[in-house]
């Protein structure tokens, strides 16, 4: 246990020309052609943006907003998702998209921007600009994308579910595989019975005695080590792995791997009880954390408050054509702690939806949702009377969505570790929201769980800030569950 955490700490991500390319590259190059965009513009429609009287601290504040509004359209509208590069169609639209909200939000900001011309041409030329040098630019990096230096040559120590599931992960599924580019040559695995089998299409090429052989042979960049944390490690593995490393090779541990390019916690099933393949420290205590998200949640509540107030009639018009009823809903859930409490949302389903049925996941296109419920789930407005839950310390803006006591207790029978998802206060949005679709049944709430286990673990003021980004984008796109 103890060689396998020293093993951990000196494992650090490097940088190299795969990275380079697969995200830096794209990003200031990407830049540099939107600030070109913005010279143009105030070159030819603008001249007297560069007089002497703009000083430069003036000029400044306009590159930054510009760049500032490009990572935030460019974000919500996954621009910067590898998988999506080399798809015309998706990088075309959701360029245009990306360039033509940067554009006419950055003209209508006051003082952080130039002054607004005369002529309309010009934000056109703006936004065209933009578009075309961009997507030019996206095309030729679609090419250098898939070029063969770009491969990250790796091997898996461990053929047991882990180090299955890893490589499940990191070559099957498309939009990590474009990310990554990882080329697994095989497995080593210490098991005798093992030794030659095929799994997932890559051989098992011996023990850990033949690691270097093949580590030298084959010019790996990466060990990848999927070797149970609580197993032990023998001492000719370890010092293998200790000249890799010296010799410039990377050892990462394949459960930080699949976190860091999933955004879930690797679950495995053994026989009919489900386990966390790496279950220690998912619950971290941060005061500061804590006090400061408690400020930023009462600020969000009171401002989502507003839009509550401006919505309200709305809602309720809607709600008299389409489904005269009650105009809120509240449900018991289990919050921190699994604490009971009233949730209010604005109701989006028929009166009495679950009298004849019980309690039922609600489906994606679920026949107890009303026309102005459909909606409010889409646009997310169903939840912003919750804004209330916020105030009174009930839920966070960012959280494990609180389930319902009747499904925490089934669902707990089959999973034991359910119950954690109320080691932290739940929210009126998450990071299983914002990544999974509709829960309807066992397998996708346990992918859900998944994501909740992710958030528990990693979370910070800079995961719920994506969190909050992506959410924004599923209201904008109509995409809310």
């Amino acid at each position: 246990m103890l060689i396998f955490v020293q093993i951990r700490v000196t494992a650090q991500r490097k940088y190299d020309l795969r990275f380079l390319f697969r995200r830096y590259v794209l990003i200031v190059v990407d830049v540099l052609l939107i600030l070109t965009a913005l010279f143009l513009y105030i070159r030819f429609f603008h001249p007297s943006a560069l007089q002497s009287y703009h000083t430069f601290y003036d000029n400044l504040l306009w590159v930054v907003m510009i760049v500032t509004l490009w990572f935030i359209y460019s974000y919500i509208f996954n621009l910067y998702k590898l998988s999506n590069v080399d798809r015309a169609r998706l990088t075309i639209r959701n360029t245009v998209l990306t360039a033509a909200l940067t554009g006419l939000t950055y003209l209508f900001i006051p003082y952080l921007s130039p002054t607004l011309p005369y002529s309309r041409t010009p934000a056109f030329v703006l936004i065209g600009a933009m578009v075309v040098l961009v997507l030019l630019w996206r095309l030729c990096y679609a090419v250098f994308l898939k070029h063969p230096i770009l491969n990250k040559k790796a091997l898996v120590v461990g053929a047991g579910y882990t180090g299955r599931e890893i490589v499940r992960t990191l070559l099957q599924d498309p939009a990590i595989y474009h990310k990554t580019a990882y080329k697994i040559y095989g497995f080593i695995d210490d098991d005798p019975a093992k030794t030659g089998k095929e799994y997932d299409g890559l051989k098992v090429l011996g023990k850990s005695d033949m690691l270097l052989k093949y580590a030298k042979r084959l010019d790996v960049n990466e060990i990848i080590l999927a070797v149970p944390e609580r197993e032990d490690i023998s001492a000719e593995l370890y010092a293998t792995l200790i000249n890799l490393e010296h010799s410039g090779i990377q050892l990462m541990q394949a459960t930080d791997i699949y976190e860091e390019q999933t955004g879930k916690v690797m679950i495995k099933k053994k026989g009919e009880t489900y386990h966390i393949t790496n279950p220690f420290s998912i619950v971290h205590k941060d005061n500061f954390y804590a006090l400061l998200n408690r400020v930023i949640n009462i600020i969000c509540a009171l401002l989502a408050g507003v839009v509550f107030i401006l919505v309200l009639p709305f809602v309720w018009l809607g709600n008299l054509i389409s489904s005269r009823g009650p105009l809120f809903y509240s449900q018991d859930r289990v919050g921190e702690n699994n604490k009971p409490f009233s949730i209010i949302k604005f109701r989006t389903m028929i009166v009495d939806a679950e009298k004849h049925t019980g309690p039922k996941f609600a489906d994606r296109n679920d026949p107890r949702i009303t026309r102005i419920g459909n909606i409010l789930r889409k646009t997310r407005l169903d939840e912003l009377p919750q804004c209330w839950n916020i105030l009174r310390g009930d839920i966070n803006l960012i959280g494990p969505r609180p389930e319902r006591d009747f499904f925490v207790q089934e669902l707990s029978k089959q999973i034991p570790f359910f119950s954690l998802r109320s080691a932290v206060k739940p929210g009126l949005t998450g990071w299983a929201q914002v990544n999974y679709h509709y829960a309807n049944n066992f397998d996708d709430t346990l992918v859900k769980l998944q994501y909740d286990m992710y958030y528990i673990k990693h979370r910070s003021l800079y995961l719920d800030m994506v969190i909050i980004l992506k959410t924004i984008g599923v209201m904008i796109k109509f995409k809310g569950t």
